[in-house]
């Protein structure tokens, strides 16, 4: 067969070259310039076919797919580019070095033969988007989103970036840096520990095992020829899934990436051979001793692929045990006995090997036992005995439910149509996965539960504080869209209504003046206790009610309270609209604050609480919260501290509720696929018909008093790393202004890529990340910088902040780059709230500070009216003065 192929091969080169000079004979000098038998490479697509939901799936002749999905709901487009054979798992001789991820952090925004770094990010800026990349086991993945029109922009930024990297030796050893810190943070945060420890259990012949990141003395043995071999090699054609989705044209597009890789050619294939993972034919388990004051146990099976059929059952049990306040693990734990912090289960299923079943719960260390007694219990009963067929329907509409739900972005669209694409060759692989839920039987259940989860096959991780190392236990192809409309109701309820027709949901939230203000710092905590409760019975419905419904349409309903507000919210498919909407009203205004149920939630807040100092940010925030004057607004936490909340009483939560959740103080919004009238009738009959009763929003200045600065270090045995944070007093939201200079500093100085502060910090190795941000409100709040660093480099990174203040008060910022951050900003502002929920989560906040609903609006105006001046102003006024606080590892306090 090979010598017919071959034959008829150079035959065809024979006709060729008659028919070019019209003779069999011919001098060889016509011929000389390009000899017959080389054709020129074009590239072309080999195919294109339609799949529907506005996806085309097309092959290039070059061996790169190509995805396009028109969604025209909204005026936005996300570009993406995703690498196979890359990733942890797929690095081949690099195995262990995380040289996919430090290609990644180099190819992303990095210089080409055609532009430089800084070319690449004023371009990027100019869009006005979001980019970024990320490395995973099996994929790297890079992506720009931007406004429609500008989608040629990122297809050719991400194409050059894709072919043309030169990687400079600077970008490289700045980069070998920033990896380093993120692998050494890894180090201190219990997730990514959490989860890499039980990889390793899980695998120990197959490259799963390894970290994204690599190993430190791997990846410091990685060199830049490394680096550049890595990218030639792994970045090629047929290695790419090219995905556009948006308000555009396939045509269009399709014709855009053909003209950006037409010179990109198909090279052999050097795919990576993976090693199988043999049989467990023994449980696994270890116990990992780090910082925080509660245990997380994890245990887990090993199971199927994606493409197995068992995929199914095996995802309809994990929502069995744990979706929902209402699923068997979560209510045996957290509600019926207040045992842990958190509950979770999840089948993990890769394209590409074997995965995991595995369920987790965080508690105190008294509790360990307990809970995995509990869990195991939970586990033998999918065996014994079957799922009822209320819980099978129950979990059948919470998956069809979430389907709706992860499909509202554009974003989330092509990120699902690759992904499924990459693991199973078919881009609408989630659509058949919902059909393929819809078939599972309580009999299949049981079937897998025998199957996978057996004694033999177990592995137990342990994360336990340091010292305790023990074996405890969207679219429519249509928009419809309405204006806000405002509406006050007689008794002083303030409803916000706006019809959002994108996807079949609605969004129902319920806004107060309450949260943090409302505490005193004998009652700290008091306003987050009493949300707790508001769901745990009230006078129409119990508890277990409440739960078993939403579960029970896919839909969700939460009580949330932070410094300026307490809050309902509540998003469910528009078919339950009416009828959740009965749910949310009885919550709001008739909760029982049952005597039982306090005291089961006192114990989680204090829980939570607990856990706070696992987490270096959460704990950092805690600290700086207590430098302030004990009457300031900001000087208690959300949940309070363990002393005030420990004497909290059920009396306290119900006066709370009796004085804050009353209609004077209440905005609701109701966005979504909603019938305008028909929703305001509702809310008139329910919300409507509570009784007038005065309420006075508690008062504040504008602007903080004059206050001294203050410097306080802790310790910790984060060994590394170290944070480090500095508030400057500023003004409340009211002082609108003054803010929007404040949007424009934080942007300017660190405002990701291309903010100023962040890059001398980033291009120096001081920080893994450094940002700015607003803590404000109705009280005057304050501007903060926030940074990871190294214990060496603290004072260093104190020091280049205020630098940069100075200099911005003494020379403000030159027109030029004014008004490229003020682009960035409106772009970004103008992508940040798609959704109805986002949309009514804004709104429903402007117009209970005072602002108007319709306060967003003129973002654009504000941003725009800030001058350099302005500028210099605020910082001469708001920038002295800081409270400093400083998290360092105990041994760098000793050495000092």
């Amino acid at each position: 067969m090979k010598s017919i192929i071959r034959l008829f091969t150079i035959t065809g080169c024979m006709l060729a070259m008659t028919a070019l000079t019209g003779s069999g004979t011919h001098s060889h000098s016509a011929l000389a310039a390009e000899p017959a038998h080389r054709s020129q490479a074009v590239v072309e697509y080999t195919s294109r076919q339609p799949l529907g939901q506005g996806v085309t799936l097309a092959k290039l002749s070059n061996g790169m797919t190509v995805i396009v999905q028109e969604n025209h709901a909204t005026a936005l487009a996300t570009v993406r580019c995703y690498v196979t054979n890359t990733g942890g798992a797929y690095e081949g001789e690099y195995l262990g070095a995380g040289i996919s991820h430090l290609v990644e952090h180099l190819v992303s925004g990095g210089t080409t033969d055609k532009r430089s770094e800084d070319d690449v990010q004023e371009l990027v800026d100019s869009l006005g988007g979001k980019t970024n990349a990320y490395t995973s086991n099996n994929i790297t993945a890079y992506y720009i989103d931007a406004p429609a029109k500008r989608v040629d922009l990122a297809i050719e930024l991400i194409a050059d970036s894709m072919q043309h990297c030169i990687i400079p030796e600077e970008e490289y050893l700045r980069e070998l840096g920033v990896v380093q810190r993120e692998l050494e943070m890894g180090l201190s945060q219990r997730d990514r520990v959490g989860y890499q420890a039980m990889k390793q259990l899980i695998f120990t012949e197959h490259p799963m095992q390894h970290p994204i990141v690599g190993y430190l003395q791997v990846l410091q043995g990685t060199t830049l020829e490394d680096v550049r071999t890595f990218y030639k090699t792994r970045y090629v054609p047929q290695n790419m899934i090219f995905v556009v989705g948006g308000d555009v044209q396939t045509e269009d597009i399709l014709n855009q990436v053909k003209e950006q890789f037409q010179g990109f050619l198909r090279t052999h294939d050097r795919g990576v051979v993976l090693a199988e993972e043999p049989p467990q034919a023994s449980p696994r388990e270890t116990t990992i001793e780090m910082e925080g004051e509660t245990v997380e146990l994890s245990v887990a099976w090993p199971t199927v692929m994606l493409q197995d059929p068992e995929l199914y059952p095996l995802d309809v049990a994990s929502y069995v045990l744990t979706n929902g306040d209402s699923a068997r693990l979560t209510k045996r734990l957290k509600i019926d006995e207040p045992l842990a912090v958190s509950v979770s289960s999840a089948s993990y299923t890769p394209g590409d090997v074997p995965g995991w079943f595995q369920v987790s719960v965080e508690c105190k260390a008294e509790n360990v036992e307990r809970c995995r007694e509990i869990i195991m219990e939970e586990i033998e009963r999918l065996k014994t005995e079957p799922v009822s067929a209320a819980e099978l329907a129950k979990v059948k509409q919470q998956k069809a439910a979430e389907h709706v739900f992860s499909q509202q972005t554009v974003q989330s669209k092509v990120e699902s149509l690759a992904r499924s694409f990459q693991s199973t060759g078919d881009p609408l692989f989630d659509e058949q996965y919902v059909k393929g839920i819809q078939t599972v039987t309580a009999d299949e259940i049981q079937a897998v539960a025998k199957q996978f989860f057996v004694p033999q096959r177990l592995n137990t991780v342990r994360l336990v504080p340091i010292g305790l190392r023990e074996a405890t236990n969207e679219a429519a192809e249509a928009e419809l869209e309405s204006d806000v409309i405002r509406k006050e109701l007689p008794n002083g309820v303030t409803l916000l209504l706006k019809r959002h027709a994108v996807t079949p949901l609605v969004s129902m939230q319920l806004f107060t003046v309450a949260g943090v203000l409302s505490d005193t710092e004998e009652t700290a905590g008091r306003a987050a206790l009493a949300a707790s409760l508001f769901d745990r019975g009230t006078e129409k419905y119990t508890a277990d009610q409440i739960s078993e419904y939403f579960d029970s349409i896919g839909g969700n309903l939460t009580v949330e309270s932070q410094r300026n507000t307490t809050y309902l919210q509540s998003t469910v498919l528009s078919q339950n609209f009416e009828e959740a909407f009965d749910y949310l009203f009885q919550v709001a205004t008739a909760p029982l604050f049952l005597e039982e149920e306090f005291t089961k939630a006192q114990t989680r807040q204090l829980s939570l609480i607990a856990a706070r100092k696992a987490n270096p940010q959460a704990e950092i925030m805690d600290l700086w919260v207590d430098q302030l004057p004990a009457d300031e607004a900001y000087s208690r936490t959300v949940l309070g501290n363990s002393e005030t909340v420990a004497k909290l009483t059920v009396n306290d939560c119900r006066s709370f509720h009796n004085n804050l959740f009353v209609p004077e103080n209440m905005v609701i919004t109701i966005y979504g696929d909603i019938d305008i009238k028909a929703a305001e009738k509702l809310v008139n009959d329910t919300f409507g018909q509570l009784p007038a009763k005065s309420f006075t929003p508690p008062e504040f200045p504008t602007t903080h008093a004059r206050s001294e600065a203050s410097s306080a270090t802790a310790t910790n045995r984060r060994a590394g790393t170290a944070l480090v944070m500095l508030g400057y007093p500023t003004v409340s939201v009211l002082d609108a202004d003054t803010r929007a200079t404040l949007e424009v500093i934080q942007t300017y100085l660190t405002g990701g890529l291309g903010g100023k502060l962040y890059a001398e910090l980033r291009g120096a190795r001081l920080v893994y990340y450094v940002y700015g941000f607003e803590l404000s409100g109705l009280a005057p709040g304050y501007f903060a910088f926030l940074a990871q660093t190294t214990p060496d480099a603290v004072d260093e990174v104190i020091s280049r902040t205020e630098a940069n203040l100075t200099e911005l008060r003494e020379n403000g910022v030159d027109e030029e780059t004014l008004t490229k951050v003020k682009e960035k900003m409106i772009a970004k502002e103008a992508m940040s709230k798609t959704t109805a929920t986002e949309q009514a989560f804004s709104d429903g906040l402007d117009e209970l500070y005072g602002l108007g609903y319709d306060y967003s609006k003129k973002y654009d105006e504000r941003i725009n009216a800030v001058t350099s001046e302005d500028i210099q102003k605020v910082i001469e006024t708001y920038f002295h003065d800081p409270v400093v606080v400083r998290t360092i590892p105990i041994e760098s306090e000793e050495a000092k």
